[in-house]
């Protein structure tokens, strides 16, 4: 339960999600951040916690970018499929093996100037913009938070990922310069 708990409040405290509106005209494009398909090939638990999140933040003309190279296009087919998204509004980038290079290939296909929001689980979605940031520092006005996080939405899941964020990541990852 204590784990549980904690990793519910990592999840919420890593969130800063907004329903703002996006100005008028504005293009707005979300970057989902991938992650391993199961060896079948279908949607892991995980890619399916972020095509939902996905769907949760897309509005009428918002595109959306799916990264990564082996699970883009599971995530997509997830989207188009199982969420009614428009093939026209969905991108993949196929190149990316982690999320270092999930956001230097993916922010070529993203033009500049708009709102971009990480989707990803809340703890990941912060590392990816971390991670814009220092990759694209003339660029980094142009992220806003999704809204990620719901209390009690997928507990073993935000477990896992707490985890691996806070404990396995912090200590082994450096991004490349």
């Amino acid at each position: 339960m204590g784990v549980w708990l904690a990793a519910e409040a990592a999840h919420a405290l890593a969130d800063r999600g907004s329903s703002a509106p996006v100005r008028s005209g504005t293009d707005e494009t979300l970057l989902v951040l991938g992650c391993p398909s199961r060896p079948d090939g279908r949607p892991s638990f995980r890619q399916r916690w972020r095509v939902s999140l996905a769907a949760r933040n897309a509005r009428p003309m918002t595109r959306l970018v799916f990264s990564g190279a082996h699970e883009a296009g599971v995530m997509a087919s997830l989207a188009m499929s199982g969420y009614g998204i428009d093939p026209a509004r969905v991108s993949c980038e196929n190149q990316a093996t982690n999320t270092w290079e999930n956001i230097g290939c993916s922010a070529a296909m993203i033009a500049p100037g708009g709102v971009v929001r990480m989707i990803s689980d809340p703890l990941h979605a912060r590392r990816g913009e971390r991670y814009w940031r220092l990759r694209l520092p003339e660029r980094a006005d142009e992220l806003h938070p999704a809204r990620l996080y719901r209390f009690g939405e997928r507990p073993l899941l935000k477990v896992a990922t707490a985890v691996y964020e806070v404990l396995v990541r912090a200590v082994q990852y450096r991004p490349e310069s």
